[in-house]
Order: C-alpha cells, then structure tokens, then sequence
C-alpha cells in the first residue's frame, strides 16, 4: 500500500495482477525441490534429512465407506502440510520467482499468493508488466505449478481510474492467448482494496461484520459479567476490527467517530454517523 500510494503522487496509475497457482502445496514435485535446495548450497546432511521427511510415501483411495482400496502409488510431489516445515520448503521452491520477474515488474510474495504490479505512465510499462505476466507463467510451467488462469485478475489503482485507461493483459491457456479480467475491487490476504484505494468497500464489510458478532452475542447471551463480555467481545468483535488495521485504518473524521464508539462495543445512532460509515 506504501508503494502504490507512493507511485499514485507522481501520477498515472498503477496496475496489478493478482496470480493464483492450483493446489499449490500439493504439486511441489520432491526431485525439483530437493534439485532446488542443492542449489541453494545446503550441505548434504540436511538435504537427505529432507528427502527422507518427502520421500517413500504411499496414498491409497477407499471406497465410500466400503473395504474397496484402489493400489498402492508413491507420492511424488506435494509438501505436508500443518506443519513448520512445510510452509518453509514451499518458499524455497518459490523463492526465484522474484528473479525472473523482476527486469520486468515488482512482485510481492505472500505463500502462495502472488502479486505482480508497475506503475503506468507511458505504453512502455504495459508491454513491461506483460512481460512480467509472460515471465510468471514461463516459471510456472518449467517448475510444474499450474496457474489458475480463470482466478488471475487485473486491478487497476488511480484517482482517475476508468474504462478507457484499462488496459488488456493476457496469459496463455490451452494455446490460446486469454485476456485477463479486470476487477473494481479485489479481496486480498482478508483486505478488499478498491480502484481508488479508499478501503470503504473493506470499512463498510468489517462494520457489518462487527454488527452482526455483537448481535450474536446478545441473542444468545442473555446474562453476561462485564468480564464475560470483554472476553466475547476480544474474540468476537475486536478481532475483525483489528486484522490487517495498520493497512486500511479510517482516516477520515467521519468514520473515525463511528468507529471509536464501535471499538468500545457502543452503538452507532446518528443518522449521519450511519452515512458516514457507508
């Protein structure tokens, strides 16, 4: 958000492709990634540690509830999950990712949840962030992680964002170029960011959910302590308010009234405190 908002002071737009791999946890193929860690330089002692945690693992499939079971078959990709490790091995197989888009595009990591952007400003940048796209799935077909071309969508930031200044991406699918869509608004890691990254959309949603905690609560509590309701409201309530709040906290005095008084589990009764929340 701090790089957006950045670019957006020197003008133009900036323009985002939110990437989707399929299952990716599950397609990390073990030769690649131990391939990987012996690239990394990782001495020989740890890589055989990990191939004896990946490997000599077998999956068989029941039948309904009955006492059919199809064959034995090795497991030869995926990285178990629930675990430390997992999650520690899918960043090292994704790591380089970066590398091959950067000449192109910036590009931020989350897991598995890939964003590539570039600031706008002349026709140059758009064949640059095509490139980057370009690059993307160039990577994901050498190290076999499948993109989810119908769940990759562009969003593009601005103050004077609109039709006429979308412009088309596309992504190779069943060998036929496919434009990706363009989305108003886009619901990322729990925060839904608009075109004019003004968060109210997101505001708007976590109001509503708050409402609805703090309903919960009274239907279903008829007799509450203070001390039980501070315990609900921390779990329930407060929680939503306060996820991701560093990114789309309300800076205007309007909402930032209404949103005192929620905070402290107070109920929001002007009517312009209501329009100002939406």
């Amino acid at each position: 958000m701090d790089k957006w908002t950045e670019y957006l002071e020197y003008g133009g737009q900036v323009d985002v492709m939110y990437s989707d791999f399929e299952t990716a946890f599950d397609k990390v193929p073990h030769k690649r990634l131990i391939s990987k860690l012996i690239s990394y330089g990782f001495n020989s002692t740890f890589i055989n540690w990990i191939q004896d945690v990946l490997k000599s693992r077998k999956f068989r499939v029941r039948v309904n509830s009955s006492c059919s079971f199809s064959l034995w078959d090795a497991v030869t990709s995926g990285i178990p999950q629930g675990s430390v490790l997992g999650p520690l091995l899918f960043l090292v197989y994704i790591n380089d990712l970066v590398e091959c888009c950067d000449p192109y595009c910036e590009l931020y990591l989350f897991a598995d949840d890939a964003k590539l952007f570039r600031h706008i400003v002349c026709p140059d940048d758009i064949c640059s962030l095509q490139r980057g796209i370009d690059a993307l799935q160039c990577w994901s077909q050498q190290w076999l992680l499948k993109l989810n071309v119908s769940e990759c969508n562009i969003v593009s930031f601005g103050r004077s964002v609109d039709k006429s200044y979308r412009y088309t991406y596309s992504i190779s699918h069943n060998k036929q170029n496919m434009l990706l869509d363009h989305k108003d608004s886009f619901k990322y890691l729990g925060v839904v960011v608009d075109e004019k990254l003004t968060l109210r959309d997101h505001i708007h949603d976590k109001i509503n959910k708050a409402y609805t905690m703090l309903s919960i609560i009274k239907r279903n509590f008829n007799y509450l302590t203070i001390s039980s309701f501070v315990l609900l409201y921390k779990s329930m309530v407060r929680s939503h308010l306060d996820y991701c709040s560093s990114v789309w906290v309300p800076y205007k005095k309007v909402i930032l009234s209404c949103w005192r008084k929620l905070k402290k589990g107070n109920k929001v009764n002007s009517h312009n405190e209501i329009n100002g929340i939406h």
